[in-house]
């Protein structure tokens, strides 16, 4: 059976976003489990997001998660969402 072009564009499309979604979520549950627990509210909100085919998004809507990421000077960092996105990318 011969392919066509188009056949295997489609095809590396759909795999390169099915890899994007597996990467997503592997991003999400590594910041999930190396964000700081205080009262766990900065962990439950750590989320997915699917913006587009394309394109994912991994965050919280916690107004505080920037002082914890970066620090504050009165507050070392406690980085967790960086440090889960360097895993998961330099996994392949």
């Amino acid at each position: 059976m011969a392919f066509k072009a188009t056949n295997i564009r489609a095809a590396s499309v759909d795999l390169a976003r099915k890899k994007a979604a597996v990467q997503a979520l592997n991003i999400r549950n590594e910041a999930v489990s190396a964000a700081p627990v205080d009262t766990g509210r900065l962990r439950q909100s750590i989320g997915l997001q699917r913006r587009s085919p394309d394109v994912w998004r991994v965050g919280t809507n916690v107004n505080y998660a920037p002082f914890v990421e970066f620090g504050t000077r009165h507050q070392a960092a406690q980085p967790f969402m960086r440090p889960a996105f360097e895993k998961v990318m330099n996994r392949g």
